[in-house]
């Protein structure tokens, strides 16, 4: 069951659940499309499927605005300040079936607000329809994890010449960190990738992808390029002018994204000294 719904606009925000001026009827959110990519098999039957993407989703609202306190169109002037085509709003709604609340980011489509008569200055029923261009619902509090550099000169697997009797070192780094994805569906990510090191990677053990930079990224103590997976994005320092772009290693590099349960994340620079640790942080996402 909905607890609460409001939409929340940067500093703007409107209650629509509880609430003596806004009565929810019915909420509705679908099923987003299914990017296909197919292409026939031209040497058998049936068609080669390598679908993984999924587009933006439709979210319409029905919502009953009641004069109580104030008259009807001041509420509804209130409720149109959620509805310009420039404004992303996001719908955050609390349900007793979730562990906490969710958001899903809004771009209007389009609102029907019917008069009728004398009734409407008591009450005013209004359809509500937006696109929900990212097409997920994600947590309203965001995840922060902190991954510890690996030392310079970890070892990682066998050392040669192998010696025998063999004897197993670990598969992973002492750098490496569980993380747990809550969430139903890959969640994209920012980090903060600190120095001292040189040629910043951030490395996915469970999946076998990376992000990583050459090395002539050199970050100093107290320095860091912060990435953001979904803009593919890497400022030095959050500086906005200061892309550090050029320094990715495009061949090595996939803009993974954080899995559905656990993984092992490693910080793995080409050379580091002293603290150098990636904090991470990302929304569990469902659809």
């Amino acid at each position: 069951m909905k607890t609460a719904v409001r939409l929340v606009d940067g500093a703007r925000q409107l209650n629509l659940h509880p609430s003596l001026d806004y009565i929810p009827q019915k909420l509705s959110v679908t099923s987003p499309p299914v990017r296909e990519a197919t292409e026939p098999r031209t040497d058998d039957d049936g068609e080669r499927d390598s679908t993984t993407l999924f587009g933006g989703r439709a979210v319409s609202l029905e919502v009953v605005v009641v004069d109580e306190q104030v008259d009807c169109e001041v509420l509804l002037d209130q409720l149109k300040q959620f509805l310009h085509p420039r404004s992303r709003p996001y719908l955050y709604v609390t349900d007793d079936g979730w562990s906490q609340e969710r958001r899903i980011r809004l771009r209007v489509d389009q609102w029907d607000e019917p008069y009728e008569g004398y009734k409407a200055s008591q009450s005013r029923p209004v359809q509500l329809q937006w696109k929900a261009p990212d097409g997920i619902w994600e947590a309203v509090a965001t995840v922060e994890e902190t991954v510890n550099a690996d030392l310079a000169g970890d070892p990682v697997g066998f050392t040669f010449p192998v010696t025998f009797p063999v004897t197993a070192t670990a598969t992973m780094s002492a750098g490496a960190s569980t993380v747990v994805n809550l969430g139903g569906v890959p969640s994209h990510f920012s980090a903060l990738l600190y120095g001292p090191c040189t040629g910043p990677r951030l490395i996915n053990e469970t999946t076998g992808e990376q992000i990583a930079f050459t090395e002539s990224l050199v970050l100093g103590p107290g320095e860091y390029v912060e990435i953001a997976t979904r803009e593919r994005t890497a400022w030095l320092n959050s500086e906005t002018s200061q892309s550090r772009l050029n320094f990715i290693d495009f061949d090595s590099t996939s803009w993974w994204r954080i899995e559905p349960g656990d993984q092992q994340i490693r910080y793995a620079p080409l050379d580091t000294a002293g603290a150098a640790a990636a904090v991470i942080t990302y929304r569990p996402a469902w659809l």
